[in-house]
């Protein structure tokens, strides 16, 4: 059954196809038929038409404006017309505005109903859909940033059938994000980013969900960047071939949260502050990269950077978190978690320290 619907949905456009052509063609032996036609028997007039006039009176007429700046005055341009333009110009004309407006029409549902195809570049991939309320915080904080508002934002999705929203840079592609075709009608060779979203707090197949999607995504694009949403830091194991990967672990980051705020109230409102982009000064990473300076101490290298407005916060090396710098030496490598109103490069921070 669905074989025969997919053979009649071909059949039908085939035949619009062949449609669309016979009006073209249609309009084509109207207008050339009318210019050469108008050309011919007004000749005889004091002021004959060019070509090019001709031309001009057949498009005009067709599409029923009618300036009145020519018209025909002879017996044969009069018959011309009322063959060439009032019984094959004006139907082929007026059919073709309406297959046209049926086309758009039929384009931006398609592109509602996520079965378009994406043709951004550098864009940010967002994978499933857990509800609407958390796709548009997650998109409202990207776009938070200066160096990102004007990116394109593209939703993979299977369990919605249309966007619930419509915002100018953010279009949705439905299909499995588990096959490889869906990801090619998102862009996936020109993405820079991607987040996977987990499909549900609830749900306790995400994490092996999510990260089979972060396999496909890194096997068709291996420089794109991941950021996978991972809730039991038990399943780290599943993303461990994965290169290209960072975990955050949102129900643990939550509930430690919880648990702070209630030890030291005030740690929840400060913590919200600096990872939000919405909030100036928020978290930022540099990696380290080349010369390291005479003083490659991590106690010199905060206390130089707090005297520029720079909060160092923490070192990550090797996987693991350093947060605390004394007798700590840089190491090339090294990436650097800090608070700044700006993001920095490592040559920037080279120029702070000396």
């Amino acid at each position: 059954m669905i074989y025969s619907l997919r053979r009649l949905i071909r059949k039908m456009r085939r035949q619009r196809e062949l449609g669309a052509l016979f009006l073209l063609f249609a309009l084509a032996v109207s207008i050339v038929g009318n210019t050469l036609n108008f050309y011919f028997f007004e000749r005889a007039i004091p002021e004959p038409p060019s070509i090019w006039d001709s031309l001009w009176y057949s498009v005009i007429s067709i599409t029923t404006i009618g300036y009145g700046d020519f018209s025909s005055t002879t017996l044969g341009s009069r018959i011309g017309t009322t063959v060439f333009i009032v019984v094959i110009g004006l139907a082929a004309f007026t059919t073709s505005v309406g297959l046209l407006v049926d086309w758009i029409a039929e384009l931006r549902d398609r592109e509602r109903s996520g079965m378009g195809k994406s043709n951004a570049r550098d864009h940010l991939i967002i994978v499933n859909f857990p509800g609407e309320t958390r796709v548009r915080q997650v998109i409202n904080e990207f776009l938070t940033d200066s160096q990102h508002q004007d990116r394109d934002i593209v939703i993979v999705a299977d369990g919605i059938e249309h966007l619930p929203f419509a915002q100018g840079n953010v279009s949705f592609v439905r299909g499995s994000p588990l096959e490889e075709e869906t990801f090619r009608r998102a862009g996936i060779e020109n993405a820079a980013q991607a987040i996977i979203l987990s499909t549900g707090y609830d749900d306790p197949r995400s994490d092996s969900f999510v990260a089979s999607v972060a396999f496909v995504v890194e096997n068709m694009n291996p420089h794109i960047n991941i950021v996978a949403e991972c809730l039991d830091s038990k399943h780290a194991a599943l993303f461990s071939q994965s290169d290209q990967v960072s975990l955050v672990y949102a129900l643990s980051l939550v509930t430690n949260l919880l648990v702070q705020e209630a030890q030291d109230p005030g740690v929840a409102l400060v913590t919200q502050a600096i990872t939000s982009n919405e909030v100036e000064g928020n978290l930022s990473t540099t990696t380290v990269d080349g010369d390291i300076g005479p003083n490659g101490s991590y106690d010199f290298i905060a206390s130089r950077l707090l005297n520029h407005g720079v909060n160092l916060v923490g070192i990550v090396r090797g996987g693991g978190v350093i947060l605390t710098f004394h007798d700590v030496a840089c190491v090339d490598g090294d990436t650097l978690v800090y608070i700044d109103s700006d993001r920095r490069t490592w040559h920037e921070f080279r120029e702070m320290l000396t």
